[in-house]
């Protein structure tokens, strides 16, 4: 399963990959980790962003995570695939917001490891039940 990670935040990045590095290294998940929103919404219009699982910020300069995600979901190759947003909004507004352009779940970034795991493993059950 590949995974693509998106935050404006370099100690953000290093965070998550700490959070996976086990399963990266037990290759149960293959990472990207990407900190710069305008080329990924450029991969993604090129469709040359390779991804099972995109977890990307919402608050990012230039391209926030709801562009991304409504770019992607517009996207055949892309417009089943699973989106979460990490991020520190958590109003229901923004959880509305995200629903809306395609953002299938939600993490506010006090992002505690079980609940990540969590969160990778059942997209990959999800995707081998397809």
């Amino acid at each position: 399963m590949k995974i693509v990670f998106v935050d404006d935040s370099n100690i953000v990045l290093k965070t998550l990959k700490d959070l996976v590095l086990e399963m990266i290294e037990s290759k149960m998940i293959e990472c990207e980790f990407m900190n710069n929103s305008v080329d990924v919404k450029k991969m993604i219009d090129n469709e040359t962003l390779e991804y099972d699982l995109l977890f990307v910020d919402i608050n990012m300069p230039d391209v926030t995570g709801y562009d991304l995600a409504k770019s992607a979901k517009k996207i055949s190759k892309y417009k089943n695939k699973k989106i979460i947003a990490i991020t520190v909004e958590f109003k229901p507004e923004a959880r509305e917001l995200g629903k809306a352009v395609g953002i299938d779940d939600w993490f506010v970034k006090s992002i505690v490891q079980d609940s990540m795991q969590s969160s990778i493993n059942n997209a990959i059950k999800e995707l081998y039940e397809e």
